[in-house]
């Protein structure tokens, strides 16, 4: 379509005021006056008629005197005047292309946040890479698991870029992120393999201490700790002691053996009301 361009010797008078002319449009049997600038673009009338009809401005199709009229061409030039009447028709194949287009943008935007949120996950992990490299290239040794534990974190990390649909500059960007997350996984593997070689260079003994049990205390401490002696036993009560006396004494006794024995055997009334002696079989011993 030719689009007719605005000559500086055609436009009017410097300080001279622009004319507003009043044009009706047609759409969907009902009729809308516009009043716009004489020099106004058609794309500047469908603006306004967006505000009035609720059509996107790349939707629709303007048609005066039978021909449709571009978006960049000027209502003077096309022979616009006061009270004109027009035809507002919606273009569906350009509404299709729009929301295409639109599709596709915010298919990008949100590849483009996702790919943004994996690279401040990445760059968390890179900080504990780094730690684990430092460690490791001093001659410490690091635990197995914590190294495994990354290693399965950037691998998720690459899955969820691989599962990343995106064109163009976005794609760009999640192949840098894939190539700095296969980086660290593959230094994590150098250190993995330095950490499996660390107890080998430093010798088997060293590598063998952790997992032996602790040493028995020798004798001479052992000796401190033995259970202390029982106690002594309560020394027998006098009547037991006479007991024993009594059985410890041969049949030919003497006379002081006897008047011990009856003085054993005498009691006074009170002790025999309140302790009973007991009595025994003698013969048994």
């Amino acid at each position: 379509m030719l689009v007719q361009k605005r000559s500086p010797d055609g436009d009017a008078p410097a300080g001279a005021p622009v004319p507003t002319i009043r044009v009706k449009v047609k759409f969907n049997g009902v009729y809308h006056e516009i009043y716009i600038n004489s020099q106004a673009s058609f794309g500047e009338l469908k603006k306004l008629l967006s505000e009035r009809t609720g059509l996107h401005p790349e939707d629709q199709k303007v048609v005066y005197k039978d021909k449709e009229r571009d978006s960049k061409a000027f209502l003077d030039m096309a022979g616009v005047r006061d009270r004109s009447k027009m035809v507002l028709l919606e273009d569906p194949a350009a509404q299709a292309k729009r929301l295409l287009e639109q599709r596709r943008t915010d298919k990008a935007e949100r590849a483009a946040k996702s790919i943004s949120r994996i690279s401040l996950d990445v760059d968390k992990l890179a900080t504990k890479v780094s730690a684990l490299e430092t460690i490791v290239g001093k001659g410490g040794k690091v635990v197995d698991a914590d190294v495994v534990t990354l290693t399965e974190a950037l691998m998720n990390e690459l899955v969820k870029l691989d599962s990343i649909a995106a064109d163009g500059e976005v794609k760009v960007q999640r192949r840098m992120q894939e190539k700095r997350v296969q980086k660290y996984v593959e230094t994590l593997d150098v250190i993995r393999a330095k950490n499996a070689a660390a107890p080998k260079a430093n010798g088997n003994g060293n590598g063998a201490a952790n997992h032996l049990p602790p040493r028995p205390p020798p004798v001479s401490q052992r000796r401190n700790f033995q259970q202390p002696p029982p106690a002594a036993a309560a020394p027998p009560t006098q009547r037991w002691e006479t007991f024993d006396l009594l059985s410890s004494v041969p049949s030919t006794s003497s006379a002081a053996v006897t008047t011990t024995m009856a003085a054993a055997t005498t009691t006074s009334p009170a002790a025999a009301t309140t302790s009973p002696i007991p009595r025994f079989d003698w013969e048994l011993f």
